[in-house]
């Protein structure tokens, strides 16, 4: 240490502490239980929810969901930033909306780039969805409405035989036609693909309109069955019945407190909370009353346990005996 680092921790008891040794050790045994917890248990990640597996499983939920996206239904409809300019949708804490700030960075619009757009990547190998595409580009917007509208209707009253998807008699004029081409896109597994629209080829890092494509109703009713909703602590659990992130409780209480969690705005307002919280640890020392918590609770007392013991328990001094020796000797001359 440097000689003012001598000088103040001058009188201070100190003892020998080697962090480069501590922390490799710490690392150690945790690299071998979480080796050893793999190997006896496996991964507990549940897996991924693909446009694949959904369109194999799950035609009706597919087609659903695809329907509404087409029908602007979807709730990235009026999303507000970083997505739709709607900014009286935009998450808000005292009037403030942080969300604003940056403005759209991300142009989407639902119809078209979830639904429109990949099915003219279909249309260039299927002359039947070309054509139905062509049809409905060309229709008004009451009479896309009015088909897409009776295709919602019927799918809860349409079946699965195989591989097909029965819709009750009506009329959907070119829609029909439009949902099969994106079930055949979904079940053949390039759903994701045909979303993505990048120059970065021939590697994409940007999988936002996968990941919001089924956020609605798919992934909501998955998360839901594993308990992960908002409403259910969230983040704070695991799939399956391993242990969660406990430690985010704090952050997951948030969204149970009734009529604060249920707010619009909760996502900004449990942010800027847990910020807070997190900036008060930060201060800790240098708040009045806070900073004395440590001498109440007396933890330093059992880190430096053996201090303390030697402190109250001082050992004999040698220097008291000499004195004694020289009366001894005094007394034998």
């Amino acid at each position: 240490m440097s000689q003012r680092s001598d000088e103040n921790l001058r009188g201070i008891p100190m003892k020998p502490y080697d962090l480069l040794r501590e922390g490799l050790l710490v690392f150690s045994i945790i690299f071998l239980i979480t080796v050893v917890l793999a190997l006896l248990f496996q991964a507990p990640d549940y897996p991924t929810v693909r446009g694949e597996d959904v369109a194999r499983r799950q035609p009706l939920a597919y087609l659903k969901t695809t329907a509404n996206i087409l029908a602007g239904n979807s709730m990235l409809q009026h999303y507000g930033p970083p997505y739709t300019a709607d900014y009286a949708n935009a998450q808000r804490i005292f009037g403030i909306a942080p969300a604003t700030w940056m403005g759209v960075t991300h142009t989407i619009d639902p119809p078209q780039d979830f639904v429109l757009k990949p099915l003219a990547r279909v249309a260039e190998l299927n002359l039947e969805v070309g054509n139905a595409l062509q049809s409905y580009r060309a229709a008004p917007n009451p009479q896309q409405h009015a088909w897409v509208t009776s295709y919602l209707a019927a799918i809860d009253s349409a079946s699965v035989k195989g591989d097909q998807v029965q819709l009750p008699p009506g009329n959907y004029g070119p829609v029909a036609m439009l949902m099969d081409g994106m079930l055949n896109l979904g079940k053949a597994g390039l759903l994701e693909g045909a979303l993505e629209n990048t120059p970065q080829q021939p590697y994409t890092l940007n999988y936002t309109l996968a990941l919001l494509f089924f956020q609605d109703d798919v992934d909501a009713a998955v998360a839901r069955d594993l308990n992960m909703l908002g409403e259910q602590w969230g983040i704070s659990h695991e799939t399956g019945t391993y242990p969660g992130a406990w430690w985010l409780w704090l952050y997951t209480f948030l969204y149970q407190i009734p009529g604060f969690g249920d707010s619009p705005s909760i996502d900004l307002y449990a942010g800027v909370i847990m910020i807070g919280v997190f900036l008060i640890l930060l201060a800790i020392p240098f708040i009045p009353v806070l900073n004395a918590i440590p001498r109440w609770l007396g933890v330093y007392k059992i880190i430096w346990f053996d201090w303390y013991r030697d402190a109250t328990n001082p050992p004999a001094s040698t220097t008291a005996e000499i004195p004694e020796a020289h009366s001894e000797a005094r007394h034998e001359d």
